[in-house]
């Protein structure tokens, strides 16, 4: 019990008739990676399934409550891994030293417990799913490391990250004088928009975020705060999730808002699933211009037109579908 107290845990697997599955796993274990313990949590029904490695957004932002929440029906189909990044969620602790907390960095990690996985379930290659940040990082580590990928799946995948901050601002703005919100737009024309994605303070950030979040540009009519922040708050598994976000948006935003993936990867050499929301207001459409470049051995574009910038969550059952009919077929 003490553990915990301390630690949290992950509920356990139950079928729909209230027994526990044979071969499944419910565990909060930790892995060394590189040197630095990190927790991991492993659910699914069955061990033998495919596994499934989840690479959360962010920078920073621990999803394994919202996974549970509205996602759980991958746990039947796969054996789903959330790891919080070095510095986030579980695996945020004081002390860590700055200058491992790069997305270089946080690759190396990220091979590390994909080979420990494979070796631990006995498999050869596993499923990799990122959204929004750990979309970015996910496709980064496909095209780094694809002989341990089956397959890829970004959702709200970011390509031009200084051209969508550029957009959302731009966004915001015009909505705003839309709907008459003077106020609003003396804080907008305040700020001025970003210059090559960074605004001039964070706080200048944080409120565009507000306002965007405010003005429907985030989730579309579901709130991106239940889904995002509570759900990830309020779990078992006590992600830590407000101390991790701030640590990692601290010392990876400036490296995550530089990436141009039109000229950083023009191919990768696994399928490719790209989930998008049609009213997201951080990443907008870019990603339909980015895969009239890349070149896959497959790309499936799936446009959700009742989702925001998390799409996944927004609609779950789409989301289901296709992670079960398209993806694992």
């Amino acid at each position: 019990m003490s553990f915990h107290i301390v630690h949290g845990y992950t509920p356990p697997i139950r079928s729909k008739d209230g027994s526990h599955p044979p071969k499944s796993i419910a565990s909060m274990e930790i892995f060394n990676l590189r040197g630095f313990p990190q927790w991991v949590v492993l659910r699914g029904h069955d061990t033998d399934n495919p596994l499934l490695l989840f690479f959360h957004g962010g920078p920073g932002a621990s999803q394994t409550g919202a996974q549970r929440r509205y996602l759980a029906g991958l746990e039947e189909k796969y054996t789903v891994v959330n790891w919080d990044y070095r510095g986030a969620g579980k695996n945020y602790q004081p002390g860590i030293p700055p200058e491992t907390m790069t997305i270089g960095h946080l690759l190396k990690d990220a091979r590390e417990l994909a080979v420990q996985l494979l070796q631990k379930f006995g498999q050869r290659r596993l499923f990799v799913m990122g959204h929004s940040f750990g979309a970015l990082f996910g496709l980064r580590f496909v095209n780094v490391y694809p002989e341990l990928v089956r397959a890829y799946v970004g959702i709200n995948q970011p390509t031009d990250r200084a051209a969508e901050e550029g957009r959302s601002y731009e966004w915001v703005y015009q909505e705003a004088e839309k709907r008459g919100l003077k106020k609003a737009v003396a804080v907008l024309e305040r700020m001025g928009a970003p210059r090559n994605g960074l605004y001039k303070t964070m706080s200048d950030f944080v409120q565009q975020r507000k306002l965007l979040t405010k003005l429907g540009g985030v989730a579309f009519e579901q709130s991106p705060t239940q889904i995002n922040v509570i759900s990830n708050l309020f779990t078992p598994e006590l992600s830590g999730f407000m101390k991790g976000f701030s640590f990692s948006n601290e010392h990876l935003w400036d490296e995550f808002v530089g990436h141009n993936l039109f000229e950083q990867i023009r191919e990768v050499r696994v399928p490719v699933y790209f989930v998008a929301g049609a009213h997201d207001r951080i990443c907008h459409d870019l990603i339909m211009e980015y895969v009239k470049q890349l070149k896959a051995p497959s790309i499936h574009v799936d446009v959700f037109e009742k989702s925001g910038h998390l799409a996944c969550f927004e609609e779950p059952d789409r989301f289901m579908r296709l992670m079960t009919e398209e993806v694992l077929v």
